[in-house]
């Protein structure tokens, strides 16, 4: 998933309601990108210390004092989450030839595309080592289909590019496996590591679900309108990924020949950016997909709900903030 710099008041109060915990999760991580060889500790490094929100490992946190306390093994999960989060980054930007990540250059520019592959997988294998620690075979079950499923929502999405005919429900399929699943399962084993049953556990990896789809078509919407994210305006564009408001407005357009000139074309320049950027704007497409995250993000209340703790008003507080656009 792709993260700015810029940190507002719900998210800073989670932090630091956490920021014990935070810190022993942020020393296990950095202990577990070091190898043999100095190139896989320098590109693990300079991406997990450029910052991000650090929202999953949270989540986890957060999910497991909904229903009891963290433990150790709340912490390896949050991690090993981490971990995952980051060796998918370093494998998309090379998959869709990103220049630009947390504000900096990318792996793939400054090292090539080869180690950023290898340190990703490296990555990965980390983060199983770290569920191995639990000694738990479910959480390992969790992650595992996690992983998987974030690897076939990046095969789905690169078969679609540039596809305008894909329905709604597919595109919601793509950014449920390669976005929202991770939120899910960080949710769902914090839960269980704090000794939550597989009925609790479930409905905080649904809340994770429902937050993380809410967080994706905002993401997609921010990638046409906004700034300082740590990322160039307009990535989606020039990748050819059709999302929810570039759907909503071609299905609404009765110049469907427009979105296929722009989209299939063989360069998607800047004129064409700010045609398609004139398009959304045109058919409301923005406050459409906005309004579509805007339930998801209540189901996601909804399930806070059935739990007493503390922790909910900000969790709420922090959905909010993200449908009011105030954290990316």
């Amino acid at each position: 998933m792709q993260e700015s710099q810029i940190v507002l008041e719900p998210l800073y109060s989670l932090k630091n309601t956490f920021k014990g915990n935070l810190q022993q999760i942020d020393s296990l991580i950095l202990d577990n990108v070091s190898g043999n060889d100095p190139l896989i500790k320098t590109i693990a490094t300079t991406l997990i210390s450029a910052g991000g929100k650090r929202l999953r490992p949270l989540l986890c946190l957060a999910s497991s004092h909904l229903v009891g306390q963290a433990s150790q093994n709340t912490f390896y999960l949050a991690a090993a989450v981490e971990l995952i989060h980051a060796a998918t980054l370093l494998h998309d930007d090379v998959v869709d030839d990103s220049y630009l990540r947390r504000g900096r250059e990318t792996a793939n520019v400054s090292w090539g595309n080869k180690p950023s592959i290898l340190v990703g997988d490296f990555l990965f294998a980390r983060a199983f080592e770290l569920m191995v620690k639990t000694g738990n075979i479910r959480y390992l079950d969790i992650l595992a289909t996690a992983s998987a499923k974030i690897s076939e929502g990046e095969v789905t999405q690169l078969r679609c590019i540039k596809s305008l005919n894909i329905s709604v429900d597919e595109y919601l399929k793509i950014i449920e496996y390669k976005t929202s699943t991770l939120f899910a399962a960080a949710c769902q084993t914090g839960a269980l590591s704090a000794g939550a049953s597989e009925e609790k556990s479930y409905k905080l990896g649904e809340f994770g679900k429902y937050f993380g789809l809410m967080y994706q078509i905002l993401d997609d919407v921010l990638d046409y309108e906004g700034e300082s994210r740590g990322k160039l305006k307009g990535d989606d564009f020039r990748e050819g990924k059709v999302t929810f408001p570039i759907l909503f407005a071609y299905q609404a357009d009765t110049d469907k020949n427009f979105w296929h000139m722009c989209f299939n074309g063989t360069e998607n320049t800047d004129e064409n950016f700010q045609a398609v950027l004139e398009r959304l704007n045109r058919f409301d497409a923005f406050s459409h997909s906005i309004a579509i995250a805007k339930l998801y993000g209540l189901e996601a209340q909804k399930i806070l709900k059935q739990f007493k703790s503390p922790i909910i008003e900000m969790l709420d507080s922090l959905i909010e903030s993200f449908l009011n656009q105030k954290i990316f």
